[in-house]
């Protein structure tokens, strides 16, 4: 069982969607910590990237083989997630009942908040419009039945606006600098966009080296449904 908690950065625009993640996976049931790639391939036009719990061998979940199942047929990144969030959630508040206090060990042991839940996803893609489309959620627990999950609301970024920019933050962020920040670099400083949510991540490992760990990958998904890694780290 791995809770690879994780730090991603989205960039979306009208023109792309930038995703960079760390490489640092620790398993739940203790041992030494293992790189994973965390940015997987889907579908040939879309992209799913989990933080949290990713991947557990009993009670079994992965959640890649699901995001693809979700995927299949699927017009819409938007689709896809509503396909995911229904089919993780059972196996998922499983996997949560068996490892929660595990979890909550590992953040309480490196300085982190105690989580609200397992797990975020987002899904990247085309919307139905031929737009960059970015859309996820959190599972978090019931408030009245903690051992008991939910998926929240599900969140849509696109780049349907021509001046609309945004720059998504899931996992361990509490390193990272605010979106204003890091659209200061971009825009003010004139750094490249990859360069900017790299420099993001490493302010995030900087300050959790346990859990947050390069090598960092970065990947960019084009307004023409074409996708371009930037820096695989130990993506294949």
């Amino acid at each position: 069982m791995h809770t690879t908690a994780s730090t991603v950065l989205v960039f979306v625009s009208p023109q792309e969607a930038v995703i960079a993640v760390d490489s640092l996976s620790n398993r739940l049931e203790g041992g030494r910590p293992r790189l994973a790639c965390k940015i997987v391939r889907v579908s040939n036009h879309m992209l799913f990237v989990a933080t949290g719990i990713g991947i557990a061998e009993y009670p079994p979940f992965d959640s890649y083989d699901l995001a693809r199942i979700s995927s299949t047929n699927s017009r819409s990144p938007h689709e896809a997630a509503l396909k995911y969030e229904s089919a993780a959630l059972e196996p998922l508040t499983r996997v949560w009942r068996a490892g929660r206090s595990r979890y909550m060990k590992i953040a309480k042991a490196n300085g982190l908040k105690a989580s609200s839940g397992p797990q975020s996803f987002i899904f990247v893609g085309l919307d139905q419009n031929g737009n960059v489309s970015v859309v996820g959620t959190d599972f978090v627990e019931e408030s009245a039945t903690p051992h008991n999950l939910r998926a929240k609301d599900l969140v849509e970024f696109t780049g349907k606006n021509p001046n609309e920019i945004s720059i998504v933050r899931l996992g361990v962020v509490d390193g990272v600098p605010p979106e204003a920040t890091i659209q200061a670099w971009i825009y003010t400083d004139k750094m490249a966009v990859p360069a900017a949510l790299k420099r993001g991540i490493e302010l995030q490992i900087k300050a959790t080296p346990k859990v947050v760990g390069p090598p960092i990958s970065i990947i960019r998904f084009l307004r023409d449904g074409s996708i371009d890694w930037v820096s695989r780290g130990i993506c294949l």
